[in-house]
């Protein structure tokens, strides 16, 4: 459970409302009536729309850093003409972004990178009274008795995958996490009621998802005109080729999936089972192209985001002995786990998987801040620049659990899976995968790794990823602890 960051009785950090004080923490003062300005008085880079999309696109945390550091918790980047791009960086921006009126902030078109692979019927489109009506059907898939059955079905799926695993030679941990993570997610789309092509979908999703690797993988491709389309598919090494070949197949064998649960009638709380109970006011139900889209939405938002995670805590750990030792002996020991929750709290501050959240399109002009935001404009809470705030988190490029031990991440200042009535449903799924997976390889493995120079952030696709896979040798633990 989330808690917000510890304060004073004036809202300052109690790490720092002392030295707050003594230098005049404004929050400490009296507060004056706030004047409202209007968002063209937000300041940025004055570089051009191709700058500073390089930038972005290329050196990402530096230019934003730089940003921060030059313009403040707020700032408006230019990265694609006529987009007006606000970043926001401050914990009361943040909140008010996530409380503020579904009538006034639409996230669905934030997606259109996205749209390539689970459609634009889906939870992550909908907006206003439409997402909170699937939001509340497909609850049920998440909470409760399916959440009991999803953690049984992590741990018997985490055991297999690891014992699976080559040992005694090196290799390269991300699409072995991410075929992980595909199984786990089809617990969760599934249940208990595995679709016989599941081996044949499986592969299919695993190879379409490959078009991450390309640089063109968060491109608008199916926007393109056909004569972009035709000289696309000829250019070597753009990888969309192949995801066109690609995605029907996975349509189909979804479209075959759930035909056959259809025959079999069994229904439970997994999400297909949901969403086929589903029934509008209008007395219709959902259409094929509904369910593929929400199924999809799951097989890549529900793996990309978890892979990144598993394998950056693998990246720090594998540096980082003394931190293993302890992460280790707990889990040896067999104690409450409260070290290894603090690992993962830690490890999804330093690099949250998706640095840049949902982008928030202004429908009606709304204050926020002290500032009126216009319709059409866009605000972006950033994950990495509020999850790596010096002030919050002091020396926050340092890798240190400890910030957690006994002490819940804040709900405005720790957004790895954002906020608000958009915030990611399978959050509780994915820290409980994440836990599962380091126990279980940890317990039974000791880990090198092949390349000793520590790895970059690199993007893969829509979530960002250790540059170096990690590639890791594991080898059998000579003595794994047993526990009653």
């Amino acid at each position: 459970m989330n808690h917000p960051d510890p304060t004073d009785s004036a809202g300052c950090p109690t790490d720092v409302a002392a030295a707050a004080r003594a230098a005049g923490c404004p929050a400490h003062q009296a507060a004056p009536a706030q004047t409202v300005i209007p968002s063209s008085a937000v300041l940025g880079p004055p570089d051009s729309h191709r700058k500073q999309l390089w930038r972005f696109m290329t050196r990402r945390t530096e230019f934003l850093n730089e940003c921060r550091e030059r313009y403040g918790t707020r700032f408006l980047l230019h990265i694609k003409p006529g987009l007006q791009f606000f970043v926001l960086s401050d914990p009361d921006d943040v909140r008010a972004v996530y409380q503020a009126p579904r009538t006034s902030l639409h996230c669905g078109n934030s997606n259109g990178a996205l749209e390539k692979y689970f459609g634009n019927t889906g939870i992550a489109y909908l907006d206003e009274g439409e997402h909170l009506a699937r939001r509340r059907a497909l609850t049920r898939s998440f909470k409760g008795a399916a959440f009991k059955r999803i953690q049984d079905a992590v741990e018997e799926i985490t055991i297999q995958a690891v014992a699976e695993w080559p040992r005694d030679e090196a290799i390269e941990m991300h699409d072995l996490v991410h075929r992980w993570a595909m199984n786990v997610i089809r617990e969760v789309v599934f249940g208990k009621v595995v679709p016989s092509n599941w081996d044949r979908l499986l592969d299919a999703l695993m190879a379409l998802v490959e078009f991450n690797t390309y640089k063109t993988a968060m491109l608008q491709i199916d926007n393109w005109s056909p004569t972009t389309k035709f000289f696309m598919k000829l250019l070597p090494g753009t990888g969309v080729r192949n995801f066109w070949k690609r995605r029907p197949v996975v349509d189909a064998l979804l479209a075959e999936a759930v035909a056959e649960r259809l025959r079999i009638g069994e229904l439970g709380d997994d999400m297909l089972s949901v969403m086929l109970a589903i029934t509008r006011e209008d007395g219709t139900q959902l259409s094929g192209v509904e369910l593929r889209d929400e199924m999809m939405t799951m097989f890549i938002a529900g793996t990309v985001t978890t892979v990144s995670a598993v394998c950056w805590s693998l990246e720090y750990l594998t540096r980082d002995p003394e931190v293993l030792g302890k992460l280790r002996a707990e889990l040896d020991a067999g104690e409450s786990e409260e070290y290894l929750t603090a690992v993962v709290h830690e490890v999804l501050r330093i690099n949250p998987p998706l640095p840049m959240n949902l982008a928030r399109q202004v429908v009606e002009p709304i204050e926020i801040g002290g500032v009126r935001y216009e319709r059409g404009q866009l605000l972006v809470p950033s994950a990495e620049l509020l999850n790596n705030d010096p002030v919050r988190y002091p020396s926050p490029e340092q890798f240190r659990p400890e910030r957690f031990l006994g002490s819940a991440p804040g709900t405005f200042s720790w957004i790895p899976f954002g906020g608000g009535h958009t915030r990611c449903m399978g959050d509780r799924i994915a820290v409980h995968e994440i836990k599962v997976m380091l126990r279980e390889v940890l317990t039974h493995c000791e880990l090198s790794r092949a390349d000793r120079e520590p790895s970059k952030a690199k993007p893969r696709g829509p979530v960002i990823v250790p540059s170096n896979g990690p590639h890791l040798t594991l080898r059998r633990r000579a003595a794994v602890p047993v526990h009653s």
